[in-house]
């Protein structure tokens, strides 16, 4: 199905019809591209970019393996994410992953790529009349406190003449206690849809961590952005904004997101049409991703600061000139 006007990207075609120079991606203006070589983007070893997502390197914040640990340390994910991604070595990374300690124990893993688009869906729900993301939160049973709240949410599909998205998040924190910790670390949900539904992975020998993954995807981050904003403008309660396990790019990020599917082509050598050219993959996108955070670090790229960002569902999702 093709995609809604504000998700789409350039074509190959409209892509060529600006001005090729010789550029780091950051650098480039929506008047020009960059054209970068396949075999310096994938690292050896995988067949494949779907087996580098599926199989690549994992940055992995400091794992909390009990409420005393998390009461004696006090770290909330976005400390944890902040020490981790300052201390990436390269950018060959398939995501983040973090641990729960309940009866789920599945590794979650968040690319940084769905967070990205989770905050894209957040924005078109916001900027476009009529596509409000809908949540229906269900936070006054006994358990919430040490279980999360379970909240409904309707989230607007991507595609053209595609239903909304709708599905159940669970493990939410809501509750300024202790177990908040514990309980952001089993954020969940009944959701499934390509990015989930194939993404099947097994784990290697040396693997200690299992092969059980729940991968995130966009609309589950794009959901839980929605629950962060109505608990604050609602009930002033910052929990599920402390406690979010999903990275929140800055504008600048976005920007260079945009670049990367409106201005970036890669040239790879397997295709057989005669100018080897086409539109960067999920995983070349990924590691792009991670080679700004090294280059710029966690404050620059996936901390989003309203002072300097504004509010993320007004990101300005179109193209930015250099300079301007």
């Amino acid at each position: 199905m093709p995609k809604k006007d504000f998700f789409k990207e350039s074509t190959i075609s409209e892509i060529e019809e600006k001005t090729l120079v010789d550029k780091h991606v950051d650098e480039l203006d929506s008047r020009e591209y960059a054209i970068l070589a396949s075999i310096l983007i994938i690292p050896k070893g995988y067949k494949s970019a779907r087996k580098f997502m599926k199989h690549g390197p994992e940055v992995k914040p400091r794992r909390i393996y009990n409420l005393e640990q998390a009461v004696r340390e006090i770290r909330t994910p976005v400390q944890l994410r902040e020490e981790a991604f300052n201390k990436i070595k390269n950018s060959f990374y398939c995501g983040y992953t973090f641990m729960p300690t309940g009866k789920d124990q599945r590794k979650r893993k968040v690319s940084l790529v769905e967070c990205l688009e989770g905050a894209r869906i957040s924005a078109y729900a916001h900027q476009v009349p009529g596509t409000e993301i809908k949540i229906k939160p269900y936070d006054d049973a006994k358990r919430v406190r040490q279980d999360g709240a379970e909240i409904i949410v309707d989230v607007p599909s991507r595609e053209t003449k595609q239903p909304r998205v709708k599905f159940k998040l669970t493990s939410v924190p809501i509750v300024d206690s202790p177990e908040k910790y514990l309980i952001s670390l089993g954020i969940g949900s009944d959701h499934s849809c390509g990015s989930k539904r194939f993404n099947i992975r097994y784990r290697f020998s040396d693997d200690k961590e299992g092969s059980g993954i729940v991968n995130i995807c966009a609309h589950e981050i794009a959901g839980y952005f929605a629950i962060i904003d109505h608990y604050i403008n609602n009930k002033k309660n910052l929990v599920p904004l402390q406690m979010s396990q999903f990275a929140i790019p800055s504008q600048e990020t976005v920007d260079f997101y945009l670049k990367l599917g409106n201005n970036v082509l890669i040239k790879d050598q397997i295709l057989k049409t005669k100018d080897k050219l086409r539109k960067p993959n999920r995983a070349e996108k990924e590691i792009a991703l991670w080679s700004f955070v090294k280059k710029l670090g966690y404050d620059r790229t996936f901390y989003s600061k309203g002072s300097r960002d504004g509010n993320l569902v007004d990101y300005n999702w179109g193209i930015k000139e250099n300079g301007l």
